[in-house]
């Protein structure tokens, strides 16, 4: 008759095994896993994380402070400062390894805290997206040298007056030349499309001033949300577009999302006369479906214009 095992050792047997598999797995995962003190001293690193910062020993790296790698301090005070803002953080910087190197990351961070509040640790994966900052670089250069010879050969502005970003014909010539690269690099683009709701109405109530600060607030938010490689444009009157390149999936509902957080802290920290809302239409470019930039636009204003109607019909 077989023994039966006590009930708690197969329970503990099977902990083990699950800790030994996750153990296996962060050894294993080609992306740095780290746990540091509240203070940035490194307590936990797996094999890829010492290969990234250029120590060949793991036992070596503990006990480095990350303060030690950081290109920057300062970018190392700005992630403390958005740590403490919310549990979880996910920001690009530049480090420099053991040996010298130089070369960027992702870090997706967490802060672990006991049951009290009290910061215990911070855990989090390092991503090297060096590749990723030579192509924005490559671009922005591209774009930047295009732009000023279009400038200079034309002598036609492609800059709008009140906003300062692209106009119509800015858009157009930057935004062809854009979706060329990327076809060529392989990256995704997303164009959205973006109408003020409250524009007549801010300009029928308190005049055209303040709908002229309305729309540099407008242009504002874009530039702070978006990178320098993407092209933003006021393409007339109320209407914004942005033609924005992404190199992974879901790139557009984290742009979406982004905005959608900066225009809420835009209206709780202003007077309510300067309060707004955008209506937004977003698309990824399909060589199949648009075959040109044309397109692109007119299928991104359609989506734009649904959405408006629906804000109007749920208020109706």
């Amino acid at each position: 008759m077989p023994v039966k095992r006590p009930r708690h050792r197969t329970v503990e047997e099977a902990l083990r095994a699950r800790e030994e598999r996750y153990r296996i797995l962060v050894e294993h995962l080609p992306v740095g896993v780290y746990r540091t003190t509240p203070d940035g001293l490194i307590i936990e690193a797996n094999p890829t994380l010492c290969r990234m910062l250029g120590i060949k020993n793991p036992a070596r790296l503990i006990n480095y402070n990350v303060k030690d790698f950081y290109v920057k301090k300062e970018d190392r005070s700005k992630h403390l400062i958005k740590l403490a803002e919310r549990p979880q953080v996910f920001t690009e910087f530049e480090l420099r390894s053991a040996d010298g190197r130089r070369f960027w990351v992702r870090d997706h961070c967490q802060a672990v805290k006991s049951q009290d509040g009290t910061l215990l640790f911070f855990d989090g994966i390092l991503v090297d997206i060096s590749e990723k900052k030579r192509t924005e670089k490559k671009l922005e250069h591209a774009l930047q040298k295009l732009q000023t010879s279009n400038n200079t050969l034309e002598g036609l502005s492609l800059t709008d007056d009140l906003t300062g970003l692209n106009n119509r014909r800015g858009f157009f010539t930057l935004g062809q030349q854009q979706m060329k690269i990327a076809k060529r690099i392989r990256k995704d683009v997303f164009l959205l499309y973006m109408d003020v709701d409250e524009l007549k109405q801010t300009n029928d109530a308190y005049g055209h001033p303040a709908g002229d600060r309305l729309l540099t607030t407008v242009a504002l938010i874009l530039r702070e949300t978006l990178r320098e490689s993407d092209i933003i444009a006021r393409i007339g009157g109320d209407e914004f577009a942005v033609l924005a390149m992404r190199s992974h999936r879901g790139g557009e509902k984290v742009l979406y999302g982004r905005l959608e957080e900066k225009l809420r802290a835009h209206n709780l920290g202003s007077p309510k006369r300067f309060h707004f809302s955008l209506s937004m239409g977003i698309v990824r470019f399909d060589p199949r479906k648009f075959s040109s930039l044309e397109d692109f636009l007119a299928h991104a204003d359609f989506l734009m214009y649904q959405q408006k109607r629906s804000k109007a019909s749920s208020q109706t």
